[in-house]
């Protein structure tokens, strides 16, 4: 979100208020909703993103999980540029709709496939999220109801690749480090057959420190404690496979609590 708001108006704040409390690039609870925050992040693009998103509101439980979806798709086609961000949430599958004319009919038409989202594809179908459009995601109770669905490695080989990605970018954040280098060759390996295919190139990139809640899930600030994700098992992978890393955790590593928005967030 950062980056494709620096390149739509080189502002990331741009949106929110002065406090840059409400922000496009903080979680959709600090805008009240995540309705509210796929919305109002859609629109501050312009007509520029297609946001394929929904989250269910009210107490968490594991069904969200698998109807959440966020999935965007940032283009200026005058600059043959566009950068695309595809969600991992959980041990669901990955899972989405197609652009345009495909976008929510499950299983797609005939003629509706992976192969429609290419960059044209993606640029033609972006513009800005209507809450009429959100508010039709609440029937899709499984994934069998995406037009394409998939566990990481199949997204990454068939999925991904019809993108015609020049970088690929893996990075798996604060939400579970990743530590079976069985389960990450395998990962490394299809994101390396699918790029073949397009002929990029890629990287990962390492997680920011947190700062974590001593006392239950939330707490007074004075009671967090630092914690750092070492990715020691994706790094190593990454240099057997010849990716660069992006070390995005050393520039953070020196900040402090009050650098922090809610513990997680700079």
């Amino acid at each position: 979100m950062s980056l494709t708001s620096l390149l739509h108006r080189a502002y990331p704040e741009r949106r929110g208020d002065v406090n840059g409390h409400r922000n496009i690039v903080m979680p959709g609870l600090v805008w009240g909703s995540w309705k509210t925050f796929y919305l109002h992040s859609s629109a501050s693009f312009e007509g520029r993103e297609l946001c394929d998103c929904f989250r269910p509101e009210g107490p968490w439980n594991p069904d969200f999980e698998m109807r959440t979806e966020e999935n965007r798709f940032f283009s200026e086609p005058d600059l043959n540029l566009s950068v695309s961000y595809l969600q991992v949430f959980g041990g669901f599958p990955m899972h989405g709709h197609f652009p345009g004319q495909c976008r929510g009919v499950a299983g797609g038409p005939l003629q509706c496939s992976v192969a429609n989202m290419t960059k044209a594809a993606l640029a033609a179908a972006a513009h800005v999220l209507t809450s009429k459009e959100y508010d039709n995601n609440p029937f899709l109770d499984t994934h069998e109801f995406f037009d394409w669905h998939g566990d990481l490695a199949t997204v990454l080989e068939h999925v991904v690749p019809n993108l015609q990605v020049d970088t690929l970018v893996l990075n798996s954040g604060l939400w579970g480090e990743l530590t079976d280098p069985d389960m990450v060759d395998a990962i490394f390996a299809a994101a390396a057959a699918g790029m073949a295919r397009t002929g990029g190139r890629c990287l990962w990139k390492r997680t920011t420190k947190r700062f974590k809640c001593t006392q239950g899930r939330r707490c007074h600030r004075t009671n967090w404690v630092s914690e750092e994700v070492s990715d020691a098992v994706p790094v190593d992978a990454a240099r057997r496979y010849g990716w660069a890393v992006s070390d995005v955790a050393r520039p953070t590593a020196l900040l402090q609590q009050d650098s922090f928005a809610d513990g997680i967030h700079p």
